[in-house]
């Protein structure tokens, strides 16, 4: 296949969406416009997570946890840390004070 619809197709399944139904559902609502497409389909992936976090039922922080790069993911996605160094040192910090899970 060949046209600008399959590139967008191929563009979005390299993204991460490999499902070619929803993907171009979402390139049709969007008017063939790949940043629509991605953003609606991105939305959807995201929805559970934000429910999640909206309701203020986000797992706690473990900072005796022995996966130091899991933890240091989950400090940057739930804490206003501005960068790997900063949520390094929260850990740090926390497993310091004796925190355990918070």
């Amino acid at each position: 296949y060949t046209g600008p619809y399959w590139s967008q197709l191929q563009l979005l399944s390299s993204l991460g969406f490999p499902d070619p139904i929803p993907a171009s559902e979402a390139l049709q609502r969007h008017q063939g416009s790949h940043w629509g497409a991605l953003q609606e389909l991105q939305a959807l992936k995201l929805r559970p997570f934000r429910l999640r976090h909206q309701q203020g039922a986000g797992p706690g922080l473990d900072f005796n946890r022995h996966d130091q790069q899991a933890l240091l993911r989950q400090i940057l996605a739930t804490l206003p840390v501005a960068s790997w160094g900063r949520a390094s040192l929260v850990a740090s910090l926390g497993r310091e004070l004796g925190l355990g899970r918070l």
